[in-house]
Parts: C-alpha cells; sequence; structure tokens
C-alpha cells in the first residue's frame, strides 16, 4: 500500500463521520510518516510500512470516536503560528484572532496581561507580533500553564511571557499597574453546555467554556478587577459569546471604561468588546 493509497482508504473511513475527510485523511497520513501535509503530496507513491498503517489508522480510530483533530496532530494554527496543544487545553479557535488584532490596534509596548490564556496563543502572539510587550499569561489550570509555557518556548518569546498559575488577577499580588489586559474567558452558559459539539462537550475542558457562575458573572469580575489594576487610558479587551456583545459593552461602561466598541467576527457577530479605563480625576 502507498501513502496516497492509505490516505484514500482512511478517506472512507472517516466520510460518513467527518465533514473534511479528504483533508483529515491527509493529515493524518502526514502525522503517522511524521512529515507535513505539504510534503505529503509529494511521497504519495512511497509504500507506506506497517508502523505508518497502523499509526494512521489508531488516528482515524480516535478521530470516528470524536477526538478533534487538533489533540491528534498535537497542534493548532493560530494567527500564522503553530501552538502545541492536548487534552485538558482549549484548542484555539479562528475568531480570537480577533481579539489579537484589537490589542495590536490599539498597543504596542508596555504591560500586558492574557486571561484565561489556555495554550497560550493569544498572550504568545502578542509577544512574537510586539518586541516591546512584556505579556503575563493567567490560567487556572495547570493543564493550560505547561501548555502555554511550552508553546512560548517554541515560538522564541519565553524571554517575554511569564506564565503563571492562578484565578484571574489575583495571581498578580505586586503587579504594576497595567498597560492592557485581553482575554478569552469561558462564556458558553452552563445550560447550553450540553449543547455544543458531542467532542467539543467530551475532550475540550469544561473549565475554559462554561463558567459555574454563568458568563455575565464571570465576565463582571474580571472588569472589575481589571479596572482596578490597568493605568489610566489601559486597554481592556474581551471575546464573547454570540448575543453577548451588548451585555459586556455595558457591563464595561459601568465600570468606568470609555471609547467602548464591538468588533464583529467575519460572521458579522459582535465578537470583541474592548475600552480604555477611565482617566484618573
Amino acid at each position: 500500500m502507498t501513502l496516497g493509497e492509505l490516505a484514500s482508504k482512511l478517506r472512507e473511513q472517516l466520510l460518513p463521520a467527518v465533514e473534511s475527510a479528504a483533508l483529515e485523511s491527509e493529515l493524518l497520513v502526514a502525522a503517522a510518516r511524521g512529515v507535513p501535509r505539504a510534503r505529503l503530496r509529494g511521497l504519495e507513491r512511497d509504500a507506506a510500512d506497517e508502523a505508518v498503517v497502523a499509526a494512521a489508522c489508531r488516528l482515524a480510530a480516535r478521530r470516528l470516536l470524536g477526538e478533534p483533530i487538533a489533540y491528534l496532530l498535537g497542534e493548532r494554527e493560530f494567527f500564522g503560528r503553530r501552538f502545541a496543544v492536548g487534552p485538558g487545553v482549549l484548542i484555539p479557535r479562528p475568531e480570537t484572532e480577533h481579539l489579537v488584532e484589537v490589542a495590536l490596534a490599539e498597543c504596542t509596548t508596555g504591560l500586558f496581561v492574557d486571561l484565561c490564556t489556555g495554550s497560550g496563543a493569544v498572550g504568545v502572539t502578542l509577544a512574537a507580533e510586539r518586541a516591546a510587550l512584556r505579556v503575563v499569561a493567567i490560567d487556572l489550570s495547570r493543564h493550560a500553564v505547561a501548555c502555554a509555557r511550552a508553546n512560548a518556548a517554541a515560538l522564541g518569546v519565553a524571554e517575554r511571557v511569564q506564565v503563571v498559575r492562578g484565578d484571574l488577577l489575583a495571581a498578580l499580588a505586586a503587579a504594576p499597574r497595567l498597560d492592557g489586559v485581553v482575554a478569552n474567558p469561558p462564556y458558553v452558559e452552563p445550560a447550553d453546555f450540553d449543547r455544543l459539539d458531542p467532542s467539543v462537550q467530551r475532550f475540550e475542558p469544561r473549565l475554559a467554556l462554561a463558567p459555574a457562575e454563568g458568563s455575565a458573572r464571570f465576565r463582571e469580575r474580571l472588569i472589575r478587577e481589571a479596572a482596578k489594576r490597568l493605568r489610566a487610558g489601559g486597554l481592556l479587551a474581551v471575546e464573547v459569546g454570540a448575543g453577548q456583545a451588548g451585555v459586556a459593552r455595558d457591563q464595561l461602561l459601568a465600570a468606568g471604561f470609555r471609547a467602548v466598541q464591538i468588533t464583529n467576527d467575519l460572521a458579522r457577530i459582535g465578537r470583541v468588546v474592548s475600552g480604555r479605563r477611565r482617566l484618573e480625576a
């Protein structure tokens, strides 16, 4: 069996359950062979040895059980970079790139905090894109903290990205005034968790998806803490779920933030709510 034939075999197996079966079958064969998918095209006629066949079939079996492809590959692309991910760590979504874009458009230097950092995708990307930024990335999950540290090191920004385990800004007991706070907090309502895609429910961490107290209360605490720690004029940017942007905007305004705005994602859903801490009296 050639590598191309192996990919075709896996495609047929995945087709009933996976929307992008052709793409994912190639990704799984490439992972089993230990090469990038782009290189696999030039190796399609090469023989697939028993170890590669066995590894690819194991990956396909796990995919058929609903395990996310990012966990099987051990990585997910975000903002043009590859971030390691694994069980216990939220998989970065494309819509979160809007959070990064808002922060990059507003700030070029200073000390930022990335709350609920997960894989570190947001904080590490900010540091990689802006050499004058320093970032503290915070998450309550030990799995996420380990993953974010590994990604900061792999992407060459470990000297400017400190990863800390803790509950929001309480983890920074003696930090100076912050220039910015960015956050992709859990925002799925607890009552809606069972409506998520089954693979998300089964494999991704509930802690990173659905706050026990509800999204509005969790976000209100986050905003309140940020208002106390940001310097005058400092930026707060928060990702929100569909239909939550209006409530989040009102929460920022109530906390004294100015220049509050909503940024839509590509589906025209309000995805990021941002504002500046009010100036000192």
